[in-house]
């Protein structure tokens, strides 16, 4: 067994749910977006004309990595022969991935000034990495793997993931308006239910070479740390030999978390634009993203292991762990191998994975608009003994075409893992249809670099103008007072 053989092993008994975050990146800026514009800006809820619209359903998901390639799979090409393989060379390895399930998200206009939103979701993300390490074709033994990584010691890896529901209101509002440009602000409150949650970290992992004249070739462990931990609910859910999703949501933490924004809109001065005052030329968009954390309490079988003992060797490593199972039998062939083991108790957070967003829509001409988008992972601010996860954006720029009823759109991402992928994705009518990585379609062998979204979105059959809902509104106003004076 080689070392990522061992790390994978810890995660797949932390992370064998799966993953279910957010990123319609398409319509990111879009007056199109409609309640989905919440999940980026709460403040793009307002200019937007229609009063109304609601998103009974949309799900996206997304992920990367470079420690594995999934063989004989596309969208188009579905293959029961497929398989996954790892990669080789020498490089810092890594997993992400980010999904999100939104049911009944909804927006209404109260006036011409004010807008609320509100939804449920699900959400998780998760990630995983390992310090910089070789690994060839002709790693077979535990030994091959220590053979060609003597330089690269001390050897690491770090992994979280988070999954919650959350229910959620926004609140946009036009604070200054003076026919040229408006600014808009707006805020997210979230009411969140924690549903599972893990992490692992090993670190200073050092052996050296086996003096034994039975084990030539073989390597001495002589250091390591190695801590994980997850939630107590997912032994619950496990109980008896099946899985329980009811027992699942039972005994987990609520907690609040917050979305902040402001959005300033230069209007547009063209004259083709006179009967369309929701035109503009230029908008900035400034939003601080899933401000807050989800706590878990840890499982009993969450431990702490610190050094190891004298002659453990890889012969004794790869015996140790061959058959293990479970989590109970890896906690039990660690406890052989560790000078101190001990079990960790009460909660732990992991933080959502805050981040600034920066969004520039500017308008070409008509219908054709250029997106730019710069995403700043403010929470890795928290320090390296903090429990975070990781959004994977860094900078997307989306041309695209739209109108009421049709939008085409083309959006280019860089990732914080120096991806470049070029993505695409179509609307019609009330239905989005996205792809984050249009080789997830054309290549059979890209699946595990991508991901995709859908949404379906019903708004009004017309359009407002911005000049009938300030008359409207004023027309309401008249009549309550009429309605006052009259009783």
């Amino acid at each position: 067994m080689n070392y990522h053989k061992i790390s994978l092993a810890v995660l797949s008994v932390f992370f064998a749910e799966g993953s279910m975050a957010q990123n319609y990146q398409a319509i990111h800026g879009s007056v199109y977006a409609g309640s989905l514009s919440a999940g980026n800006n709460p403040a793009s809820l307002i200019h937007v004309p229609y009063s109304w619209d609601i998103t009974p359903l949309a799900f996206q998901f997304k992920q990367s990595s470079n420690a594995f390639i999934v063989k004989n799979f596309s969208l188009l090409s579905p293959s029961g022969n497929s398989i996954v393989e790892n990669t080789y060379g020498v490089k810092n390895r890594f997993f992400f991935a980010n999904q999100d399930l939104r049911l009944l998200n909804a927006r209404f206009k109260l006036n011409s000034r004010s807008a609320i939103a509100f939804g449920a979701n699900l959400r998780s993300y998760m990630y995983g990495t390992s310090d910089k390490s070789n690994y060839q074709d002709t790693t077979i033994s535990l030994a091959d793997f220590q053979r060609i990584n003597v330089e690269y010691q001390p050897l690491g890896f770090d992994a979280a993931a988070s999954t919650w529901a959350e229910t959620y209101v926004s609140y946009a509002r036009t604070f200054f308006d003076d026919g040229y440009k408006i600014v808009n602000a707006g805020i997210t409150l979230k009411y969140n239910r924690s549903i599972a949650g893990g992490y692992a970290k090993g670190n200073d992992i050092r052996y050296i070479a086996d003096a034994d004249t039975n084990n030539p070739t073989g390597f001495l462990l002589t250091n390591g740390r190695l801590q994980y931990g997850y939630s107590s609910n997912i032994d619950d859910a496990r109980n008896g030999g099946s899985f329980n999703t009811g027992a699942l949501l039972e005994n987990t933490y609520s907690n609040i978390s917050a979305d902040i924004g402001i959005e300033y809109i230069f209007l547009s001065s063209d004259e083709e634009d006179e009967d369309d005052s929701y035109a503009y030329k230029t908008k900035l968009g400034i939003s601080l993203m899933d401000i807050g954390g989800n706590r878990y309490r840890h499982s009993s079988r969450s431990r702490f292991g610190n050094a190891v003992k004298i002659g453990i060797n890889d012969t004794i490593l790869e015996n140790k762990f061959r058959d293990v199972r479970d989590i109970d039998d890896f906690n039990d062939s660690l406890a052989t191998i560790s000078n101190s083991l001990s079990a960790i108790t009460g909660d732990f957070v992991v933080y959502k994975p805050t981040r600034l967003v920066i969004n520039i829509d500017h308008r070409i001409r008509q219908n054709f608009f250029v997106n730019t988008e710069i995403t700043l992972p403010v929470i890795s601010l928290a320090g390296k003994n903090s429990l975070y996860i990781k959004d994977m954006n860094l900078l997307a720029v989306t041309p695209r075409w739209e109108t009421r009823k049709f939008g085409a759109y083309l959006p280019v991402l860089f990732n914080m893992r120096k991806q470049l992928w070029v993505g695409g994705a179509f609307r019609a009518g009330p239905l989005l249809l996205g792809i984050h990585n249009l080789a997830n379609i054309f290549s059979k062998n890209r699946m595990q670099n991508g991901g995709m979204y859908v949404a379906l979105t019903i708004r009004p059959g017309k359009t407002n103008n911005r000049q009938d809902d300030e008359n409207g509104a004023q027309k309401k106003k008249q009549a309550k007072k009429v309605k006052c004076v009259s009783f």
